[in-house]
């Protein structure tokens, strides 16, 4: 046996040779960006209001989601306008969320911040997000609010989880921080729930660096989410209600404004995505084809009725039975050896995090609320358990090659399974 046949766990040659990072993102800036920037500098380093490239963002933001939702407010970051979404639905203390069991821990986060309580209920398999018969089977007495994430750029079954929440009266919040771009039946996501909330942190498709948007169609939560987080000129230009307005000089007390700095790199962001989205899902179909014929992977399905808009990494699942019940883990060990840039998604079940399971608000020491058990069984189990993140590529025709290695790597795996196996079984390990 050559080398080049040989697995590079075993000292084989490496089926990748291309140096890693294999995703480089954010890409650099173009020269326009950075002459903006740089002409911002000498104008406002501090935007008090929403003129300049802030009003910009936001206005263009809303055309992004084509005219679906009324009103635009950024924040510092994703997770501080799901703050101000989280109370302006009206979550504090006696208030249940219902969010899924599989996501990032800041999409529900903020909800113990205002001395709410989280429960966690399970994916759909085929979606990786709230799954709307487990989001009925979730709910107590005291649920207000549902969190709806679109995990990993896949839309959730928003028929029927509008359908639950319309019975019981439910507001909804959708984090769309993955999903940029993506469509359920023809229509934005982010136009569907009461709030919507888009991260523009430096990994996401459209990227300030670090910040957030908050959309709504709501009056109501467009003028306590902007209290919330800013205070003077926006409030006092902003706020629609007259009650509210009165707070204008102090706001709610925080502030938690997007630069204008970010908001330039957004905007170059937002205006790059058509492309961008284009050529990733050239990329990322032309992967899921080569994979087709790896049988110990289940490629991303997506629904014919979604449109996926920017992906947010390559995600299949791992069959540990059809390569001998080697341990993800190896897997991942021997893909690397091979030159992969591969690993474990970095999000596992939030009920393993203490900040969910245990019984206690560590905000608010002597604070109790449910926590939360590990679900055994549960569709995210499974996910967490067997899901691989590939990189979301992004150069076509470019990164064609490397996507036909990273092929060529998983199938070499599948050929030496026998030698993975017993690799996996060695007194070594």
């Amino acid at each position: 046996m050559t080398t080049a046949d040989r697995l590079a766990l075993l000292g084989g040659a490496p089926a990748i040779e291309q140096p890693l990072p294999h995703e480089v993102w954010p890409p650099p800036a173009d020269e326009a960006e950075l002459t903006e920037l740089a002409a911002q500098r000498n104008t406002d380093i501090s935007i008090k209001g929403n003129s300049g490239p802030i009003g910009r963002l936001e206005s263009d933001f809303l055309a992004f989601l084509d005219g679906g939702a009324r009103f635009a407010v950024t924040f510092n970051s994703g997770t501080s306008a799901l703050l101000a979404a989280y109370f302006a639905l009206g979550v504090r203390e006696g208030v249940d969320v219902v969010g899924p069991a599989l996501t990032y821990h800041a999409a529900l986060s903020p909800v113990f911040a205002l001395r709410g309580d989280v429960v966690l209920a399970d994916i759909d398999p085929g979606t990786r997000g709230l799954d709307p018969r487990a989001l009925h089977a979730a709910l107590t007495e005291d649920t207000k609010v549902v969190t709806v994430v679109h995990q990993w750029g896949h839309p959730c079954d928003m028929d029927g989880i509008l359908r639950v929440a319309e019975q019981y009266g439910l507001r909804v919040l959708e984090d769309c921080s993955h999903a940029h771009g993506s469509r359920y039946k023809g229509r934005p996501v982010g136009t569907f729930g009461d709030a919507a909330v888009f991260s523009l942190q430096a990994n996401k498709a459209v990227y300030a660096g670090e910040g957030g948007i908050l959309v709504t169609n709501d009056p109501g939560v467009h003028d306590r989410a902007t209290l919330l987080g800013h205070y003077r000129d926006r409030s006092r230009d902003a706020v629609l209600d007259e009650d509210l307005r009165a707070h204008w000089v102090t706001g709610f007390g925080l502030k938690l404004r997007m630069s204008p700095f970010n908001a330039i790199v957004a905007r170059h962001a937002l205006a790059a995505f058509p492309a961008r989205k284009e050529a990733r899902h050239r990329c990322l179909r032309h992967l899921g084809e080569l994979l087709a014929d790896v049988t110990y992977l289940e490629p991303v399905q997506v629904a014919g009725h979604v449109d996926m808009g920017a992906w947010y990494g390559y995600k299949p699942l791992y069959r540990p039975e059809a390569l001998g019940g080697v341990p993800r883990s190896v897997l991942i060990e021997a893909l690397r050896a091979e030159g992969m840039e591969v690993g474990a998604p970095s999000g596992p079940r939030l009920s393993t995090l203490p900040l969910y399971a245990r019984p206690e608000n560590p905000l608010f020491p002597g604070t109790p609320k449910k926590g939360i058990a590990p679900e055994a069984g549960s569709h995210a189990e499974h996910v967490e358990r067997h899901a691989l993140s590939l990189p979301t590529f992004t150069d076509w025709p470019g990164d064609r090659t490397l996507i036909g290695r990273y092929a060529g790597a998983f199938r070499k795996i599948g050929r030496h399974r026998e030698a993975l196996v017993r690799y996996a079984a060695g007194p070594a390990r």
